[in-house]
């Protein structure tokens, strides 16, 4: 199963009949894989895993609120998003990664030579810097590193509106380990992201006990964000205060990362929202979610 479906199974590795939709059905092969699991009787649940998902786009024959019998959302106003009567929950799927997977302790930093303050995951194509919200980290990014003086990896090539500053190390998109690594040694994650629905690499800095400095605006990880873990910023206006909060409190972030989510906590959250239309999952202590579904578009 690929993306936008994820297989739903129960703890022990059990298939439970259900799968989630984590995206638009746009392509063919997409298309084939969705007829061929209704055939196959699955029952579906939606994962808001892509911008503003489940809302239609332009053309879009399903109507992915018909389709699926409940939803797992990001939304912090789920009211504008999706209809009313359909059971949901605040789930995301970066709620599933597990901490025993991604521990500072396993995740060998990057050597001292190569090390920095902060990383901004940007991006190099032009639809996935909006989503980044490139502009705004261009111009926060260079007064960061001017205000207080501190170095920042960003993933991505220099722009017009983004040219090479003091301070600031560009770079190609990095393999996940190798982008770990570069984390695992930084003191913060930058994160202007603005139409991001479950952006996985926060969920990541936090399993590796990194801070996050986080857009007030963005629309789905904001739950993350609290004095255990980071600060908001508006613009960059604040966002040198922004960074002086986080930097200066005493955040611990993996500890309350693994206290509120993670795959067996989130995987009770499906369950009680599903249960709630299937009885038959009754039998069942938590759910998981199967083939790399805990974010494959998220990153």
């Amino acid at each position: 199963m690929s993306w936008p479906f994820a297989h739903v199974h129960a703890g022990g590795g059990a298939p439970t009949g259900w799968a989630l939709i984590n995206g638009p059905i746009i392509s063919l092969a997409q298309q084939e894989e969705f007829a061929r699991l209704r055939r196959s009787g699955h029952r579906f649940a939606g994962m808001s895993s892509y911008l503003t998902f489940p809302q239609l786009n332009e053309g879009d024959p399903l109507d992915y609120q018909d389709v699926c019998e409940a939803w797992c959302h990001c939304f912090r106003e789920p009211h504008r998003f999706l209809r009313a009567g359909l059971p949901r929950a605040l789930i995301s799927a970066s709620d599933f990664i597990d901490p025993r997977w991604i521990d500072p302790d396993g995740m060998a930093a990057a050597d001292p030579a190569d090390r920095v303050d902060f990383v901004y995951a940007g991006a190099v194509e032009d639809w996935k810097r909006g989503v980044k919200n490139w502009p705004l980290a261009a111009r926060c990014i260079p007064r960061i590193c001017r205000d207080l003086g501190l170095r920042a990896l960003v993933i991505g090539t220099p722009t017009p509106d983004f040219p090479p500053t003091p301070g600031v190390a560009f770079s190609p998109p990095l393999p996940w380990r190798d982008l770990m690594s570069r984390l695992a040694g930084a003191r913060f994650l930058f994160v202007p992201n603005g139409l991001d629905a479950s952006p996985r690499l926060l969920a990541e800095a936090l399993c590796l006990n990194i801070p996050l400095v986080v857009y007030r605006q963005i629309l789905g990880g904001w739950k993350y964000v609290n004095r255990f873990t980071g600060s908001f910023f508006d613009d960059e206006r604040d966002v040198v205060a922004a960074v002086r909060a986080c930097l200066d409190q005493a955040p611990a972030p993996r500890a309350w990362f693994r206290a509120n989510h993670g795959s067996y906590l989130a995987g009770a959250r499906l369950l009680r929202l599903l249960r709630k239309v299937d009885p038959q999952l009754n039998r069942y202590r938590h759910l998981l979610l199967a083939d790399g579904a805990a974010g494959a578009a998220a990153t």
